[in-house]
C-alpha cells in the first residue's frame, strides 16, 4: 500500500514545479555597446573625447616627421659629415625617439582610461533604461549579443532592441547639441 505515498509524491513535484515557472516575457537582444556609442550623449561625449586628444596627436605627428627628417639628413648626408656631426645627429634621434614612444603610450594610456571611465558612466545609465523598457514590454531577458563572450549564435532581427533603448535613451538624457559653425 505504499501507492498513496507515490501519488501524493507525484502531486508534490508537479506543484512545486508548476511554482517555478519562469516570468512571462519574451527573449530581446541588444548590442550594449553599440547602442551607448550610437547615443546623443554617448556620439558628443565621444567626440568631445577624440578633440581633446587631436592636439595631442597632431604634437606626436610632428614629433615623428622631426625624427623622420633627422634620419634622411642622416641618410643622405651622413658620408658628407663629420663623425661629430653623425653622432649628434643620431643622438637627437635617439633622444627624440625616446620621447616619442613615452608621450604617445602615455597619451594612449590615459586616452584609454578615460574612455573606459566614459564608457562605464555611461552604461550604467544605458542599463537603467534597457532594464525599464524590458519591464515595460514585458521581455524577460536581454543578451548582449555585441559581446564576443554571449552564446548567442542566432537571433531574428525583430529581436534586437537597440535601436528602440537608444531612442529611450535619447528622450531620457538630452545630451546638449554644441551649434554649428
Amino acid at each position: 500500500m505504499k501507492l498513496p505515498g507515490v501519488v501524493y509524491l507525484c502531486f508534490w513535484f508537479t506543484g512545486s514545479a508548476a511554482a517555478q515557472t519562469p516570468p512571462p516575457g519574451r527573449t530581446a537582444v541588444l548590442q550594449v555597446q553599440n547602442g551607448i556609442l550610437r547615443t546623443r550623449e554617448g556620439l558628443q561625449a565621444f567626440s568631445d573625447l577624440e578633440g581633446k586628444y587631436s592636439a595631442r596627436n597632431a604634437s606626436l605627428e610632428k614629433l615623428q616627421n622631426d625624427i623622420n627628417a633627422l634620419q634622411e639628413q642622416l641618410r643622405k648626408r651622413g658620408a658628407a659629415m663629420s663623425d661629430d656631426a653623425q653622432r649628434k645627429v643620431a643622438r637627437d634621434i635617439d633622444r627624440k625617439s625616446k620621447a616619442l614612444n613615452y608621450q604617445a603610450e602615455t597619451t594612449r594610456a590615459e586616452y584609454e582610461q578615460e574612455q573606459a571611465d566614459l564608457m562605464q558612466s555611461l552604461a550604467r545609465k544605458f542599463h537603467g533604461i534597457v532594464e525599464k523598457y524590458a519591464k515595460d514590454k514585458d521581455i524577460g531577458i536581454v543578451v548582449d549579443i555585441g559581446n564576443p563572450q554571449t552564446p548567442a549564435f542566432w537571433w531574428a532581427s525583430a529581436l534586437d532592441l537597440t535601436n528602440d533603448v537608444v531612442k529611450a535613451y535619447d528622450a531620457a538624457y538630452p545630451a546638449a547639441v554644441k551649434p554649428e559653425h
